[in-house]
């Protein structure tokens, strides 16, 4: 799996038999930069099982230090991926961490907005690969005043100008948001086919300690008293897990101090 170096280490490192044929990789996370999360960590088992998809051109979108870009570049079949990612810091590292697995020739990282980067020279080289484009690979955050979901919304409509017919698209959507939103991203006229979850975790929980997190769970909460779509939290970490939505949820917290659980998953998109 991934260990850390050391107790509060900058760097990570991913080993066999983790990464299968793939290799050793070492990356480094200085602070103020992306940190490897539980949800990078299904997204790499998720580009790890399924090597066999991966082929050609490829965009990492929001690619943080560039580890899963990087993991991507050294399936032989991979040609060049992009990395996409609004922060300069962690652009810098990722050039960094793609020098240190020796993959500099596989790996280009682009300060960029979306599909849109900064520099007028790189926006050209990313508007080229209109149409000509095989992967999609994102970890995106969560998003803030809706319902959360907007950066996945982005990833996949903006993916559209740019994937072949039959290209995929590997993304991170935890198991709270519900299967309604996850298969309405392919809805009959979207452009794509749902194939499904191809990396999953157990039960986890949704750590209400953590004030981000409970800061997401109050929005959810919200939307859904909003009429938004509910959620679907996991009251416990037993097969057969009692579901709630996210009112329940905070309500259950709010007056017994007790997290839910969710699980973090990779899905697959096809494009039609």
């Amino acid at each position: 799996m991934i260990r850390e170096i050391n107790l509060g280490s900058t760097e990570s490192v991913l080993e066999e038999p983790f990464t299968k044929r793939l290799g050793r990789f070492r990356f480094s996370h200085p602070a103020g930069t992306f940190t490897i999360t539980p949800a990078s960590n299904i997204l790499f088992r998720a580009i790890i099982d399924h090597a066999d998809l991966l082929h050609g051109v490829g965009f990492d979108w929001g690619s943080g230090i560039g580890c899963q870009a990087i993991l991507a570049a050294r399936i032989p079949a991979v040609q060049l991926v992009y990395g996409l990612e609004i922060s300069e810091a962690n652009v810098e590292i990722s050039k960094q961490n793609a020098v240190e697995n020796e993959l500099e020739q596989k790996v280009r990282f682009l300060c960029s907005d979306s599909y849109c980067p900064f520099n007028k020279e790189d926006a050209r080289e990313i508007a080229a690969l209109r149409g000509k484009t095989d992967f999609i690979l994102s970890n995106p955050p969560s998003s803030e005043g809706d319902d959360g979901f907007a950066f996945l919304r982005m990833v996949l409509e903006g993916a559209k100008a740019f994937l072949k017919p039959g290209g995929i698209v590997l993304i991170n959507a935890s198991f709270q948001y519900g299967s309604e939103r996850v298969l309405a991203l392919a809805k009959p006229d979207s452009g794509y086919r749902y194939l499904g979850v191809v990396a999953s975790t157990e039960s986890v929980p949704f750590d209400l300690a953590r004030a981000d997190l409970l800061s997401c769970l109050r929005n959810y909460a919200l939307e859904e008293h909003r009429g938004g779509m509910p959620y679907t939290f996991l009251a416990n970490a037993e097969q057969d897990e009692r579901m709630m939505d996210a009112r329940s949820a905070l309500r259950n917290y709010e007056e017994h101090g007790v997290s839910p659980y969710t699980k973090w998953q990779t899905h697959l998109f096809e494009r039609i």
